[in-house]
């Protein structure tokens, strides 16, 4: 492993102690996915900070409120980075009131959503980013009716946010989800979710295919990829990384191995869950790298900013599911 990988690594596992320390409650899971997001900032977690920010968000919303489940913790690092955590809980909770309008029963990942359009629409119209995401939800929604759920809406904000022509990226979200469906067995929802992370590329549909499954079927030949459930979708955040696969496989599994020795990731965790913190740790170490990360200017519009939101959007969503259904298998 690469002393700046092994620094990044390091890191994350020291962010995963201190974020521990303002929840002694939260799943493992979501403890890492927390500690991450300071990972990929080069931040240190403020516990206390994070302590206060639960705080507000007890008092601005319900005992009950989707802002209280598994996505809660995830709410509070978000909030703690802000200058005003208490401004930022406003503007997100009124984007998801927004979100909400119409839907019977919306779940906790519709907070996310909204988190999503207010981090990467700040300067923008909100309001019009709102209402394309709906639409584009709907859009989709049409064609697979018993497939798209809010796992998607946040993943189809980004791809309205990505700045793509959104009539020509539904297009292209169809003929990647068939191409996928057709060229490999996989789970529909994680081909769906795959194709709407690869939509965001302006690489051609063929060569994003072959980037994503060529790197899950390489790692999974040295045994270090996720499963093929919705885990697998993590892989297509590296379609536009230039770095070579043969380096990407070798590092993710350096530091899979690595991680299998470190608390929480032993034995009894997942090992899905271990492999998709492995697979990000190594594409945050080549996104910090890049002066344009995770793009090259021909092949993408995908920023900084929109490429950094996938990666968390994705792990959460990830996290979530499994922990999830964790809960469910041990109830």
């Amino acid at each position: 492993m690469t002393e700046l990988l092994q620094e990044l690594c390091e890191l994350q596992i020291e962010n995963e102690k201190a974020v521990r320390k303002a929840s002694f409650l939260e799943f493992d899971d979501v403890i890492k996915v927390g500690a991450l997001f300071y990972t990929a900032k080069r931040m240190t977690p403020d516990a206390e900070k994070i302590r206060a920010c639960k705080e507000i968000l007890k008092r601005k919303t319900g005992f009950f409120s989707n802002f209280r489940g598994l996505l809660m913790f995830a709410i509070q690092v978000k909030m703690s980075v802000s200058p005003d955590p208490e401004a930022y809980l406003d503007a997100v909770l009124a984007i998801y009131k927004k979100l909400a309008e119409g839907r019977i029963l919306p779940g906790e990942i519709l907070a996310m959503a909204a988190m999503t359009i207010y981090d990467q629409s700040q300067g923008g119209d909100v309001d019009l980013v709102i209402a394309e995401v709906k639409e584009s939800y709907a859009r989709i929604k049409q064609k697979h009716k018993f497939l798209t759920d809010e796992n998607d809406i946040s993943f189809i904000a980004l791809m309205v946010l990505s700045g793509k022509d959104v009539d020509q990226t539904l297009e292209e979200v169809e003929t990647l989800y068939t191409a996928l469906k057709e060229r490999f067995r996989m789970p529909s929802d994680t081909a769906q979710s795959a194709a709407l992370v690869l939509s965001m590329s302006r690489k051609p549909v063929d060569q994003k295919v072959e980037s994503f499954i060529g790197l899950y079927e390489a790692l999974k030949k040295v045994k270090h990829a996720t499963s093929k459930a919705k885990a697998m979708s993590v892989y297509a955040a590296f379609t536009d990384l230039a770095v070579p696969r043969e380096q990407l496989v070798e590092e993710i599994g350096e530091v899979d191995d690595w991680l299998k020795h470190q608390k929480g990731y032993g034995f009894l965790s997942s090992s899905d869950v271990r492999r998709v913190m492995a697979a990000t740790l190594a594409l945050q170490l080549h996104e910090s790298q890049s002066a344009v990360p995770l793009q090259t200017e021909a092949s993408t519009v995908v920023s900084q900013l929109i490429a950094e939101e996938v990666i968390f959007t994705m792990i959460m969503i990830i996290v979530i599911s499994i922990s999830a259904s964790n809960v469910a298998n041990y109830s």
